[in-house]
């Protein structure tokens, strides 16, 4: 029995100790009011750096166009302890949205838009500028700055849920330069939820918390051995 306790308990830290680092987050369509926030750890040269960060908050407004649209506020604040200029932030969306826009600190939307540092191509972003992409740009925000707006996605057909996952930000103008660079890029994690929230792990979340459940099974069966071992002698 001490062996089932000692395994499920650590089943159950495994698993809750995966839970905050979920990636993901599920929006409801009749969930207004739901907000999450994102830190953002610097990335510079392909090396993190605790010189870049930022925290992001969104809050979910509601759906309008007939619940295509999908509506949210938006509070960026660049929080780096050097020189630097937040100039764009974005994210994936699932399902694949048709259009997006903007207002206020970021006025510019693009979708399937390129970060550097090996983020890639993310489904949409937010530019503190109008060049139409969202690798570099004039503008955005400096260091201690916070900016406020909102944001639309739009979808092809009306849908109860949808997916917001790898939140990423844009670091311009680093000054001094980090790993020789000056600019850079931020990965998120959400950090904070609130509003009846509704979120999805990553799929690593998922393989720990099933590694625990199997640590379970294994020590029940364990268990159930001796106890038959028990009675025949």
């Amino acid at each position: 029995m001490r062996s089932f306790r000692k395994a499920a308990l650590a089943a159950i830290l495994l698993a809750s100790s995966a839970v905050p680092a979920f990636g993901a987050v599920l929006i409801n369509s009749a969930n207004t009011g739901y907000n999450f926030s994102v830190d953002y750890d610097g990335q510079v040269g392909g090396a993190a750096t605790n010189l870049l960060d930022a925290l992001s908050t969104f809050t979910f407004t509601g759906v309008s166009n007939s619940g295509l649209t999908y509506n949210f506020n938006y509070s960026v604040k660049n929080n780096s302890s050097v020189s630097s200029r937040l100039t764009a932030f974005g994210f994936n969306v699932d399902p694949t949205a048709s259009s997006a826009s903007s207002t206020g600190a970021f006025p510019s939307a693009n979708l399937g838009d390129n970060f550097p540092e090996g983020v890639r191509t993310v489904d949409v972003c937010f530019e503190a500028d109008a060049n139409g992409n969202c690798t570099g740009g004039s503008g955005g925000l400096n260091s201690s700055a916070t900016g406020t707006g909102t944001f639309a996605l739009t979808f092809a057909q009306v849908m109860s849920s949808v997916s917001l996952d790898s939140f990423v930000t844009r670091f311009q103008s680093i000054n001094p330069t980090i790993n020789g660079s000056s600019s850079g890029v931020g990965l998120g994690t959400v950090v904070q939820s609130g509003g009846n929230p509704i979120t999805a792990p990553e799929p690593g979340t998922w393989l720990m918390m099933l590694g625990g459940f199997g640590l379970v099974g294994f020590a029940m069966r364990r268990r159930e051995g001796r106890l038959q071992l028990s009675q025949l002698a």
